[in-house]
């Protein structure tokens, strides 16, 4: 979809407006109006504070899927598996419920995927229900019976099930899709000087699958060129690839030209983030970090749909910002964004030699 912010008006503003007044954030008194207002850009910035999205005050793909996701209350639906999955709050409280009462249903992401349709299974069986892993009124019902749901349980408590354990303690073999972002249409960041962040995410993603093509690891690139590719298209490619490791390339960017350093990403909702996911990433920004010199922005968790989407393991990274006087135009050097792919590889070494 075309982004949405601020000076936007028609159909889908009103839609993003009454989803938005549905999950009980203020419009001003113009309400739905149609009109992408002040008042509209603070409840989606508030809304992507939430669901832990880049809170840029527009609405793209990502924060339009959560919008929609959102909208979904238990019990409104019959949920099951099927294909594509179904996905929502609703699944998510579905998952954190079963996961309180000790079923296993995999990473609590929203999304209905075969590993839940075990646990509702395995919860039926127990509740001496019909073992037909569909939830409707009368599953609702067993689940609310046995205990009120907690809300405020912090994201981590609950083992890391991304199936995020790689296998392998070396890089021959391992299975690599790198996404170099933006691209075509999709500019990103401009810099002083015209420097575009799509250009210097696909130099990276260039340089690094050559270092791991050359250390024995098959490598999926996801763009080699200038092209555009949607970003729900992009992490489908990747996921239907199987790769062990996702990685997501980016150049960070700030208002402020004082922001610089380096930062890595990994899933992570309130309820839920991937121990696993947060070690890699840790490898990775701290040879960042160590090796070029920039400081370390740490790693944080985020609902991503790169990081979401793609499993077992998918992690975010953003080397430098390239809206930085000094850092900025270094990141167009070809020596620094070698010395940038170099560092990436040594992080996925470490983060494979301590499994």
């Amino acid at each position: 979809m075309r982004p949405v912010g601020r000076g936007n008006r028609g159909k889908q503003v009103v839609d993003i407006q009454t989803r938005l007044a549905a999950l009980g954030f203020f419009l001003g008194r113009e309400g739905a109006d149609g009109m992408f207002g002040p008042h509209t850009e603070v409840a989606i910035r508030e809304f992507q504070q939430r669901r832990l999205l880049v809170a840029d005050g527009v609405v793209g793909e990502n924060t339009w899927t959560e919008l929609v996701e959102a909208g979904y209350k238990p019990g409104e639906r019959l949920l099951y598996l099927r294909v594509p999955f179904m996905r929502g709050d609703d699944v998510l409280s579905l998952q954190r419920r079963l996961d309180e009462l000790g079923f296993d249903c995999g990473p609590v992401d929203g999304i209905f995927n075969p590993a839940l349709e075990v646990a509702v299974t395995d919860f039926q069986r127990n509740a001496g229900l019909n073992l037909d892993g569909i939830v409707g009124e009368t599953t609702f019902a067993a689940l609310r019976r046995l205990q009120k749901v907690q809300t405020d349980v912090p994201a981590g408590n609950i083992p890391d099930r991304m199936n995020g354990y790689v296998g392998r303690r070396a890089l021959p073999g391992l299975r690599v899709s790198i996404d170099p972002a933006h691209g075509g249409t999709e500019v990103g960041t401009m810099a002083r000087g015209g420097l575009s962040e799509k250009y210097i995410n696909l130099k990276l993603g260039l340089s690094l699958s050559r270092l791991l093509r050359e250390s024995g690891a098959s490598v999926y690139l996801l763009r080699d060129d200038d092209v555009t590719i949607g970003q729900y298209e992009r992490v489908e490619a990747a996921g239907a690839w199987e790769p062990d490791l996702h990685l997501c390339l980016h150049h960070n960017s700030c208002a402020s030209l004082k922001a610089e350093g380096a930062a890595t990403y990994y899933f992570g909702n309130p309820f839920y983030s991937s121990e696993t996911g947060k070690r890699c990433a840790g490898y990775i920004v701290d040879a960042l970090s160590r090796e070029l010199g920039r400081p370390d922005l740490h790693t944080h968790a985020r609902n991503y749909s790169s990081l979401r989407e793609v499993k077992p393991l998918s992690v975010r990274v953003e080397p430098g910002f390239i809206t930085h006087p000094e850092e900025g135009p270094r990141l167009a050097d070809p020596t620094e964004i070698g010395r940038e792919a170099v560092a990436v590889l040594h992080g996925i070494e470490a983060f494979l030699a301590r499994l």
